[in-house]
């Protein structure tokens, strides 16, 4: 009898043993993420009934999620899966937080990825990670006070021509044109569609090179003559909406938010180039997903390549965001032909590049010191571009290695 208790008991747990599903801990940044991650995990759930989702509460931004990572990395607490911003996927390589995923990349074709989608992810011929949300800079645009203002032409190409547009806008009494992210992203835009490096072959910053300085001359030009208001981005954001602000420069990641929080007609353009001949690249920004714990890779590594399969689809259409995905972007050719102003970012493919960052353990550290000094000239702190640009090359050199 004990026998036989002994054989059920043994059975029954290895029947529960078989029932036990995987639980993959996922971590992301921006909680306005909640509804494309909620939306990929019941799909996922559905596809892969033996392994459930746990997302950890979402942080504010990058930076904070960056920070919890690389604490997570210390007391040996990562997820298994995370998605970060282009701009730290360096930081995460160094840190050995990110784990190299080409082993399964062998047939990116039938995955609908390709080496030039992988390239912003790719460090010294290591994928580690793949791209989830990708957007590029783009300029949204309340027609109703473009149309006040006098505008009869296509809307600016150039930063001549915004500040021409802005010049108008201004004289009808209301805010032309905000530009502002919470990082340095439409910065390093600045310099970069310039021709302009972030970190030189010696591994400094020199913001005192041609293209640098006219990078700093436009931020100073947005306070001095467009007269962008003071405003944090929360509260311009706020004032676009309402219909004050003619033009707001920011990702084209907030576009469908946008569409949902405007009653003025919205038209989006592309980012300004320094002039209609400029061939200046633009750095990608948005989010990669990365493996980056191995307790559970094989099923991690199910979820990250669905989530950026074709199941991506999903991606413009919850955030505005672009796909790189070349089978999800077949699937939404309805979409984008009934939603024009989703082909706008996509346009500027052409013009994509990394984000760079700064090396050493000062990344962080480093980038909102290139914050401070730039918010100094978008607030009309300082009219000294030349001065600030120099002020911020000397602090930042101070942090790296």
């Amino acid at each position: 009898m004990k026998k036989m208790f002994v054989a059920v008991a043994f059975m029954a747990c290895l029947f529960q043993s078989l029932l036990a599903k995987t639980e993959l801990v996922v971590s992301y940044a921006y909680p306005w993420f909640n509804d494309l991650h909620n939306k990929l995990k019941e799909e996922f759930e559905k596809q892969n009934p033996d392994i459930t989702i746990k997302f950890v509460a979402p942080t504010q931004n990058y930076e904070e999620q960056s920070a919890r990572i690389l604490r997570e990395k210390v007391i040996n607490k990562l997820p298994d899966v995370t998605f970060n911003s282009y701009s730290y996927l360096p930081t995460m390589a160094e840190k050995k937080v990110a784990i190299d995923m080409s082993a399964y990349l062998n047939d990116k074709e039938s995955l609908g990825l390709s080496d030039s989608m992988l390239a912003p992810t790719t460090i010294d011929s290591k994928v580690y990670g793949i791209p989830f949300a990708s957007s590029l800079p783009v300029v949204y645009y309340n027609m109703d006070l473009v149309k006040k203002a006098g505008w009869d032409k296509p809307l600016p190409r150039t930063w001549d021509e915004l500040f021409e547009l802005s010049d108008k806008v201004n004289a009808i009494g209301k805010n032309s044109v905000f530009f502002g992210e919470t990082d340095t992203w439409l910065i390093l835009a600045l310099g970069l569609q310039r021709g302009g490096v972030l970190v030189n072959e010696k591994g400094k910053a020199d913001f005192t090179t041609k293209a640098w300085q006219e990078a700093f001359e436009i931020l100073s030009q947005l306070h001095t003559r467009a007269k962008m208001p003071p405003l944090k981005r929360s509260e311009a954001i706020a004032s676009f909406y309402a219909g004050n602000i003619a033009a707001v420069i920011q990702t084209s990641a907030a576009l469908t938010i946008t569409e949902q929080s405007v009653k003025f007609p919205l038209q989006l353009a592309k980012f300004p180039q320094p002039s209609l001949e400029s061939k200046g690249k633009l750095p990608v920004g948005g989010s990669v997903v990365m493996l980056t714990n191995t307790k559970n890779k094989e099923a991690a590594m199910k979820y990250i390549l669905f989530v950026t399969g074709e199941a991506n689809k999903f991606v413009p259409q919850y955030t505005g965001y672009m796909t790189s995905n070349a089978k999800a972007i077949t699937q939404l050719q309805d979409f984008f032909a009934k939603n024009p102003n989703y082909t706008v970012a996509p346009s500027q493919i052409e013009l994509m590049t990394k984000w760079p960052a700064f090396p050493g353990n000062n990344t962080l550290k480093a980038t909102n010191t290139l914050w401070i000094h730039a918010e100094k000239l978008l607030l009309g702190q300082s009219k000294d571009s030349k001065g600030i640009a120099a002020q911020a090359t000397k602090e930042i050199n101070k942090l790296l290695p």
